[in-house]
């Protein structure tokens, strides 16, 4: 009868009873390796396990092992994929769950990063942004030029509401889409804008991801509630908080790491 066994991370098999007993005497497989054969309900430790009693009918189709099951990081049981929480990039079972929280609470404990590369910090980042605004800079000046023109033709600037004149034009809202959309776009198709990846950097959400249209178009606009409404303080905010955000980074909860 063929055996299965796994190291924790990983499945193997299935594997004859000989091989299997070469595996256990050459010490690949030890008595607190989980192991699975027909007939047992669960993966148990090799040192648990009793041979089982002979079956009493050949099924016509071969019990298989449990599929995609995980192991809790806490008691290193199996389960399946839905009877374990996620606690930062921990698994845990439902009966580890408390006492993982409550280590989490005293610090003894910290929840992993859901990545290994370092974060960007306050001026790396604003060399990135000044790259972004020569782009964008010359953008506006490209996108103005037909708009110039339809001002010299009617003689007067063309406002929005009325002949209201102001910041509100036409050509301002043109300029506000196009800003949006070069910083959406990229950071959702790139992982970053072109100043940043010219540096080598990228922006993630908390759990690592890259974001979507939903977060880059609100980290848009709340990096104009970081310069308009704070006086560039929610940029500062980035040398000195632990993880280098910036206020729109706390906002969206993104990162911006070093590739």
């Amino acid at each position: 009868m063929d055996w299965y066994y796994s190291d924790g991370r990983q499945q193997f098999g299935p594997v004859t009873e000989a091989e299997f007993d070469t595996l256990v005497a050459s010490g690949r497989i030890g008595a607190n390796t989980l192991v699975w054969r027909a007939g047992m309900s669960n993966w148990s430790p090799l040192g648990t396990v009793h041979q089982p009693a002979p079956a009493a009918a050949v099924a016509p189709v071969p019990e298989q092992p449990p599929q995609e099951a995980r192991f809790c990081s806490q008691c290193g049981r199996p389960f399946a994929p839905g009877d374990l929480l996620q606690i930062g990039n921990a698994t845990v079972c439902a009966s580890c769950k408390d006492v993982m929280m409550q280590r989490l609470r005293e610090g003894v404990v910290p929840i992993a990063q859901p990545h290994a590369r370092p974060f960007a910090g306050f001026w790396i980042r604003f060399v990135a942004v000044f790259i972004d605004g020569i782009i964008l800079g010359v953008a506006g000046v490209i996108i103005s030029v037909p708009f110039g023109f339809m001002r010299g033709a009617i003689g007067e600037p063309m406002p929005l509401f009325g002949r209201t004149r102001g910041i509100f034009s036409y050509l301002t809202l043109v300029q506000m889409a196009v800003a949006m959309l070069y910083e959406a776009w990229f950071v959702v198709a790139k992982g970053a804008t072109p100043g940043k990846l010219a540096l080598s950097l990228e922006v993630i959400c908390a759990d690592g991801t890259r974001p979507g249209w939903g977060v880059a178009i609100g980290r848009h606009f709340a990096k104009l509630l970081s310069s308009w409404f704070t006086l560039g303080i929610g940029y500062i905010m980035a040398g000195i908080d632990d993880e280098k955000r910036a206020l729109h980074d706390r906002i969206c909860e993104t990162r911006v790491v070093r590739n």
